[in-house]
Parts: structure tokens; sequence; C-alpha cells
């Protein structure tokens, strides 16, 4: 008995494959149409290759010495020019706009007060006329005054955007009863009447140096 066996399976019938049509497909695969593709994949394979060595070797006849160092120039300059723009930024980037006021301190004082009023009686709504005091007050009305420098810069909607999401955020928080200023409650430097700006006290000297005058110039010792 060969190895492929004489026995039949059951219930199958062997059909014979006809070799002789050259046009016929092989087990359902047409050989010549197949044969196409992969002759046109050789060809464009072959052809490739002549290709990209002729390119190698024309680069290379024009890759002069001279070239190489115009190239590794430019390259440096290139170089040069992208690290700069990292630590130094762009040439033509625009200065930082000066800030209005110099301090949240005057912030508060000459703008934030008088803009703000509020009829403050330490039961509905509490301020402490003494702001500076109070540590959550200061790095709030600090974000109130960085934010408005920020935002005045844009004519359009700047301060209804400040308005919206900074300062009626913020100054409700300041003034909730039971907020930072709740201990604040009596008192003419902690009340105000209805249409009077919000209490407001001096902090003591240089607790809000003006940053507008600040100078890479260390301090003179006074002391001697």
């Amino acid at each position: 008995m060969s190895d492929w066996g004489d026995d039949e399976l059951e219930g199958v019938e062997a059909q014979p494959i006809d070799v002789d049509e050259p046009d016929g497909p092989t087990f359902g695969v047409d050989v010549r149409s197949l044969a196409g593709h992969l002759v046109d994949a050789a060809v464009q394979s072959a052809v490739g290759k002549e290709v990209s060595t002729a390119a190698h070797e024309a680069v290379k006849k024009l890759m002069t010495p001279e070239v190489r160092e115009a190239i590794r120039r430019r390259a440096d300059e290139a170089a040069a020019a992208a690290i700069a723009a990292h630590v130094e930024g762009p040439e033509d980037a625009e200065p930082a706009p000066e800030l209005y006021y110099g301090s949240v301190d005057e912030f508060v004082r000459e703008y934030l007060r008088n803009v703000y009023r509020r009829r403050i009686d330490g039961r509905h709504r509490c301020w402490a006329g003494r702001w500076w005091e109070h540590d959550e007050a200061v790095i709030r009305l600090e974000a109130l005054w960085r934010s408005w420098e920020h935002l005045r810069q844009d004519a359009a909607t700047g301060m209804s955007v400040w308005w919206r999401d900074h300062a009626d955020h913020h100054m409700a928080v300041l003034m909730d009863p039971d907020g930072p200023f709740a201990t604040a409650t009596e008192g003419e430097e902690n009340t105000s009447k209805r249409g009077e700006p919000l209490p407001y006290v001096a902090p003591p000297e240089g607790m809000f140096p003006d940053v507008r005058e600040e100078t890479d110039e260390p301090p003179v010792d006074d002391a001697h």
C-alpha cells in the first residue's frame, strides 16, 4: 500500500485536476494572473534597486568637501538658532505688558474696594479692613489682581471674564460668614454701609513692595 493509501474516504469522490488547460484555474487559482502580478512586483523591485544605486552614486559624486562643509555649517547655524529660541525666546516676541498696579495692596486699595461695594455687617457678609492678616485672603486677592492684569489686555471680553470667572467667585468666598473673615465682624474697620467702599486698613510699610520698581541690584545694607 502506498503512502497515499488505496482507501478512498467514505462519501468523498476525488475530482480530477486538469493541468492541460493553460487558461484554466488550478486549485481555484488563476495562475496566469498571479504570475503577472509577481513578475510586475519583481520588475519594480529590481528597477527600484537600480534607481537607488544610481541615486546613491550621483549623490556621492556631488558630495564634494565644499558641499559637505556647507551642509555642516548650515546644520550648526540651525542648531544654534534652535537652542537660542528655547533659551531666549523668539526674537520677535513682544515684551510683557507693564503692570497697571504694582502690588496687591494697591489693587485692593485703589480698585477692588471701590468697584466691589457691598454692605458689610458681619452677619450676611464679612470683610476685614486688615485683610492682609488673613493668609487665604491674601492669596485669593493676589489671584484676583494677577488675573485682572492679564485679562485687562483683552478689550473685547476680558473684563466680563474677570468678573464672571474670578471676581464674583473669590469675593463670594471671602465675604462668606464662614469664610476667611469670619472673625472680623465688629468695628468700623470691618463694616461698611450700602454703597460705601469696602473697609480698608493700610498694611505695614514694606509688606507689599511695588514690583514695578524691582531691580536686579542687591539690597543696600543700611546697618553700616
